[in-house]
């Protein structure tokens, strides 16, 4: 058993949003996963981007909007988003403060391509 304190985990600045890595795969001990929280307040954007390899797997910590391939999906809290390699997301425009927890699957360096 091991346990990983967040509050022991510095924010990193991203683009139009903060991060948090929780559990990086070294803890895991399982290459190429991640599990972090994301938080986006109001005025900022994400561009639309997309994985090569990745898989996303987005919980909502609170009700949370995103844009996926062209459509908006509206997450209620704890809804559960797949976002799989090549699916087109970002938010073009945050109205109100969310936060989401992230789980990267086969995540590989330098696999973002914004669009």
């Amino acid at each position: 058993m091991r346990i990983f304190r967040s509050s022991m985990k510095p924010w990193i600045e991203g683009k139009g949003y903060s991060k948090r890595p929780l559990v990086t795969e070294d803890e895991l001990e399982a290459p190429g996963t991640l599990v972090q929280e994301v938080e986006f307040k109001p005025g900022q954007s994400v561009p639309p981007h997309r994985h090569m390899h990745t898989r996303e797997v987005f919980i909502a910590l609170d009700h949370a909007v995103f844009q996926v391939n062209s459509q908006e999906v509206k997450m209620e809290p704890m809804d559960v988003l797949l976002c799989e390699p090549g699916d087109i997301h970002g938010n073009p425009a945050i109205e109100r403060s969310f936060r989401i927890l992230v789980i990267k699957l086969d995540n590989k360096e330098d696999d973002t391509i914004w669009l």
